[in-house]
């Protein structure tokens, strides 16, 4: 099984500990059309940490998402999916020029220098990414066995066939990239409800992070200091935001903590990347995407204090038919992920 090589469809299933996402795709001429979607929330704990805790209410959940879909036409029954981000991670290693026989080896005398790994325990898959006289560059993405097979099993069992898996930067840099004209250096921030993934990409994935800032935390952040219910909370989240006008700018004032960690992790890595990649160029900007980037105002605050244009994505800009009844700006930035999968479907030669 691998989560890097492709195969051709258009059907991405987003899955997360809180919810479940489906996109099917169609390329009709050049443009790229929704034909199928749907979202449910999972039961609580059915998923913690990207590990299926509740196979059966897992699958029951996976059952009624395919049943209830939206859209028009058959859906497939090959499926690209997502592992858990806090459970995987993508680095690039550099090694001498070698034979394509002798890669993995190589690799796996190069991981163990950064990171404790157990090899009997992950899988690990990898491309190149650049070829030249001083050696090759290579993008390795690695994730434990067990998810891996829990996942193949969970959706074997929903009659799906599981022809990629992706570590979560992929289908979101895919997407966001898609849409982009400028390829400079960049930071991803995709702020979800349960954590926060950091991408840094120039020319393709060079690194990711996990960090202990979600959509989640923020709102009960709220419901403890305002003593407000959740649901009050998230609505002061969408109205408010970090607008110093509105609600007297009492969210900028209690998320000053969160939005300085968030500041200080983008300039620590951003760092990192010019200390460790010889090649490192200027970081040219940072795109927010998540439904953490709907709070008003967090693209300003952060650029503000970062010195870097910070700009939110729009996952549909590229998109041809999205149903905007279905698709409101709270939820279409939850399915960028889906979409980044489906996307990969329609360019099967492509890895981003």
């Amino acid at each position: 099984m691998s989560f890097l090589n492709t195969t051709e469809v258009a059907f991405g299933l987003d899955i997360s500990d809180r919810n479940l996402r489906l996109i099917q795709l169609e390329k009709i001429s050049q443009k790229i059309k929704i034909q199928l979607y749907n979202e449910i929330k999972l039961p609580p704990d059915c998923l913690i940490g990207g590990e299926i805790k509740q196979p059966k209410v897992f699958l029951d959940s996976l059952n009624k998402l395919i049943k209830t879909r939206r859209g028009h036409g058959q859906l497939s029954d090959e499926v690209i999916s997502v592992l858990p981000e806090e459970k995987t991670f993508f680095k690039v290693v550099n090694t001498p020029l070698i034979h394509d026989e002798q890669i993995e080896t190589k690799i796996k005398e190069i991981i163990p220098q950064d990171i404790p790994i157990d090899f009997n325990e992950i899988y690990l898959d990898y491309q190149i990414i650049e070829k030249n006289d001083n050696g090759l560059n290579i993008l390795v993405g690695i994730a434990p066995k067990n998810i891996i097979e829990s996942y193949i099993e969970i959706l074997s069992q929903a009659n799906l066939i599981p022809t990629v898996l992706e570590i979560e930067a992929a289908p979101i840099s895919r997407l966001l990239l898609e849409q982009s004209q400028d390829q400079k250096p960049q930071v991803i921030i995709d702020i979800g409800a349960q954590r926060t993934g950091l991408f840094l990409y120039d020319k393709t994935v060079k690194f990711t992070i996990s960090l202990p800032i979600s959509g989640n935390k923020t709102t009960q952040h709220i419901v403890e200091t305002l003593g407000l219910s959740w649901e009050e909370a998230e609505k002061a989240k969408i109205v408010c935001g970090l607008d110093k006008a509105k609600c007297h700018g009492a969210l900028l004032e209690i998320f000053s903590d969160v939005i300085n960690e968030l500041n200080d992790r983008i300039t620590k890595a951003i760092n990192f990347y010019y200390y460790n990649f010889p090649e490192a160029k200027n970081i040219a900007r940072v795109l927010l995407c998540g439904g953490g980037a709907n709070f008003i105002d967090i693209a300003v605050v952060l650029q503000e204090k970062l010195k870097l244009p910070v700009i939110i994505s729009n996952p549909f800009e590229t998109i041809a038919n999205p149903d905007k009844t279905f698709f409101n700006t709270q939820r279409s930035q939850s399915f960028i992920t889906a979409i980044g999968l489906g996307l990969r479907g329609l360019r099967p030669d492509t890895f981003l």
